[in-house]
């Protein structure tokens, strides 16, 4: 292990750092060999950093995978109807997304502790090459059950994807500039949705819904290809103990008995509000012992976090206090509303206004270019001075604009009209994420915390994921169970109903009246779930009140004033 490594002062000059002042959460060192990846100071005049020589292919890499997290994540929103429906599982559809979403959700952080202690190459390739393997797994997958396993897999991968990306550059750019490479990040996040919303569909009808994870398959090898040659691993992050065996040493120090609990619960949580009312009463054993032991294992793993030796998952030190508790609030809700919303959004199209899911996919692009736009803003206010809490604020409040319109849509009225409501809900988007992850990295001013701070944001937001479309698809599901027998009269039969959960294309079946009242049904439990989605974003709204994060470049200067940690701080730091 090397005693020194080299490191960038103000001015560009080299200077040495001692690995002993290193701990757990210190982002990655410069490379020896390739000067473009290499740490940036504290706070760096906006004259004075310019991207060095290969920064560019960096981004190259990283913003293949950026890519891909937008195109994978609406490709799967625009086309999960189609694909369970052609396993007759559409009543299970919700597992297609939240199968992905459970593995991201849980090793997000793992990357980052990972990261840390073997470089971002390593995890990088894994991310990417876990992706890659699981989208051709998807592919071929000839069962439902095989295809959420496969999309377990993806998730797995693309838990690091945006996660590494964002952890290199904030490795790599200077925290003042960062604005504007995270909006040009959001960029390209929102061009890979675009094109996911708008081409699924189409590739569904045309070539079929397995080229949807296919065509996914050659991007992720340029960007395994770019990141092989020019991502570099450092000669040493954090300090091993014993050099023998330095991988045994570094995975008994990570938290993996937390990653397991996590893991646990959430499946758990899961399954309870995906079996409630669906294939079992609320009452029944198995949904109440599914969701009372989510709770169990959840208070576990905060007991957990709390008294490990290792280092946790979640460092709760980050989370106290009210200033970051509100802002992982406001991430909490606004990641369910804002997957809620998109998970409801296709569905509302082709089973309530009979489209195919290539129109489906169609009419997405115009509300889904929204979501880059409002990154776009969002980076050009921070760059601008704008306190980071106002951000939030505009996001928040354009997001609960967006679904309190979407209830408004009903089986009749103009088509332009929906293109124009779905619109706010994606700005919001587009505005709150990059705003709500800078305004929690912006309160821990040690660069050494910032990669944690924002695998923490990562990890927080894709919970809020799984509880919004879990909780909204149970609402759907459920209202249907209840009211489709009264709906269908003298028609209804256990057999009929079941195929009508199962799949959306089964509407076409029916006689026109009765296709009509199903469609109205649909239309009622989705107007339910757009209510619940607004109550989610309403109540990030709420708490995005109390924040008060500043600017960027108060920030700037503010660590340009304390730039080191004191000697009793940085023993706290390591013991942590």
């Amino acid at each position: 292990m090397a005693d020194n490594d080299p490191k960038q002062d103000r001015k560009g000059n080299s200077v040495v750092v001692s690995v002993r002042e290193i701990d757990e959460t210190t982002p990655l060192l410069e490379s020896r060999t390739k000067p473009a990846y290499g740490i940036s100071p504290e706070c760096t005049a906006e004259e004075e950093w310019k991207p060095s020589a290969g920064f560019w292919w960096i981004e190259t890499a990283l913003w293949a995978n950026v890519f891909l997290s937008g195109f994978d994540g609406t490709i799967t929103a625009s086309t999960y109807a189609a694909i369970s429906s052609d396993f007759n599982a559409a009543n299970n559809a919700a597992w297609l997304t939240t199968s992905y979403l459970i593995t991201s959700t849980a090793f997000q952080p793992l990357y980052g502790r990972f990261s840390d202690m073997f470089g971002r190459r390593i995890c990088f390739f894994i991310s990417t090459v876990t992706f890659m393997i699981g989208c051709f797994g998807c592919s071929v997958a000839d069962s439902m059950l095989m295809l959420d396993i496969m999309r377990a897999v993806t998730g797995f991968g693309g838990g690091g994807l945006i996660t590494m990306a964002t952890v290199i550059n904030s490795d790599m750019i200077p925290f003042k500039q960062r604005g504007m490479y995270q909006a040009m990040q959001n960029i390209l996040v929102g061009f890979g949705a675009v094109l996911g919303a708008s081409l699924g569909g189409v590739i569904a009808e045309s070539i079929g819904w397995r080229w949807c994870f296919l065509l996914q398959v050659p991007v992720s090898v340029v960007a395994l290809v770019v990141g092989y040659v020019v991502l570099e691993n450092p000669p040493c992050i954090v300090p091993i103990s014993d050099p023998k065996h330095p991988f045994l040493s570094a995975m008994r120090r990570l938290d993996l008995l937390g990653a397991l609990v996590l893991v646990l619960g959430l499946v758990a949580q899961l399954m309870g509000l995906s079996l409630g009312g669906n294939d079992f009463p609320w009452a029944s054993p198995v949904v109440v012992g599914s969701l009372a032991g989510s709770v169990v294992l959840l208070l576990l793993f905060v007991e957990i976090e709390a008294t490990t030796k290792a280092i946790p998952m979640i460092p709760l030190r980050m989370l106290q206090g009210w200033q970051p508790t509100s802002l992982q609030l406001t991430n909490l809700f606004s990641g369910m509303a804002a997957y809620a919303y998109m998970f409801m959004v296709p569905l509302y199209f082709q089973a309530v206004r009979g489209d195919s899911p290539a129109e489906a996919g169609l009419r997405l692009i115009i509300p889904a270019l929204a979501t880059p736009v409002g990154g776009v803003i969002a980076g050009s206010l921070m760059h601008r001075g704008y306190p980071l809490c106002v951000n939030v604020r505009l996001g928040t409040a354009t997001m609960l604009l967006g679904n309190l319109l979407a209830m408004t849509m009903g089986m009749t009225g103009n088509r332009w009209r929906e293109f124009v409501y779905l619109v706010p809900a994606n700005l919001g988007l587009g505005l709150t994420n990059p705003s709500v992850l800078f305004s929690f990295v912006s309160l821990f001013e040690h660069k050494a915390e910032q990669a944690v701070a924002t695998s923490t944001v990562y990890l927080i937001r894709s919970m809020g994921t799984i509880y919004g479309v879990t909780v909204t698809s149970a609402i759907v599901q459920n209202v249907l169970l209840a009211r489709l027998p009264a709906t269908l009269g003298d028609a209804a039969t256990e057999e009929l109903i079941e195929k009508l959960r199962q799949s959306i294309f089964s509407l076409r079946e029916l006689s026109p009246t009765l296709e009509r009242a199903v469609r109205a049904l649909y239309c009622d439990a989705l107007r339910i779930a757009f209510a619940a989605s607004s109550a989610f974003a309403l109540l990030a709204l709420l708490f995005s009140m109390a924040q008060k994060t500043g600017s960027l470049q108060r920030k700037c200067e503010q660590a340009g004033n304390d730039e080191a940690l004191d000697g009793k701080d940085r023993v706290e730091c390591q013991r942590d």
